[in-house]
């Protein structure tokens, strides 16, 4: 998906704190797509949705399945093509990724009910990485974010800080977040000033 830049505003500007180098980092990775799929598990529609997406697409709430999508950290580009989904219900998935998500989905659309909302608008990522991650998310999130609780590539909403999100584990001391954009600044303030005893 072609964002026109000209236009598009993030809602934290790409901020930063931290760095890759010290405890922690935080950065937002602005104009990140994301897409709402709903499709019926049991369907055609389903193991077409999956034949187009390249992966399979998790059935549990709170998995996440992705295809040449390897978590990266600091100023690395995503590698092109990546698909990442994450199960936020029985019928629900959040897409998101470097592939043209809409493209690879339309033939499917065209033949089958699905539903594909593009939300990339409604959300940014703010991805939070190093030593001391899980410590500074921890100051507001109150599920358990233990790794036999909260393992790598387990997902969940919730809110933190007041802010409804969706976590993402994605790696080792690696996080990501997808807030409404409304609420990105006010995250982004209690994030950074949690951050500070790590710094």
């Amino acid at each position: 998906m072609m964002v026109n830049l000209e236009f598009a505003k993030s809602p934290l500007g790409g901020a930063k704190y931290g760095s890759a180098d010290k405890a922690v980092l935080i950065q937002e990775v602005a104009f990140t797509p994301g897409f709402d799929l709903r499709v019926n598990p049991d369907s055609t529609a389903f193991l077409e949705t999956v034949a187009a997406l390249g992966l399979v697409l998790p059935t549990t709430v709170g998995q996440v399945t992705r295809s040449n999508a390897d978590c990266i950290a600091g100023d690395e580009l995503p590698a092109a093509g990546g698909v990442s989904a994450l199960c936020l219900g029985p019928d629900w998935w959040y897409l998101t990724g470097t592939a043209d998500i809409q493209a690879l989905l339309k033939p499917v659309q065209e033949s089958h009910h699905i539903s594909l909302v593009d939300v990339s608008s409604q959300r940014t990522k703010i991805e939070i990485y190093g030593p001391s991650a899980k410590d500074v998310l921890a100051h507001y999130w109150e599920q358990d974010l233990r790794d036999e609780h909260f393992p790598i590539d387990a997902c969940s909403q919730g809110v933190l800080a007041k802010a409804p999100l969706i976590m993402w584990h994605c790696c080792e001391n690696c996080y990501l977040l997808f807030p409404r954009a409304s609420f990105a600044k006010h995250l982004w303030t209690a994030l950074t000033d949690a951050a500070v005893e790590y710094l």
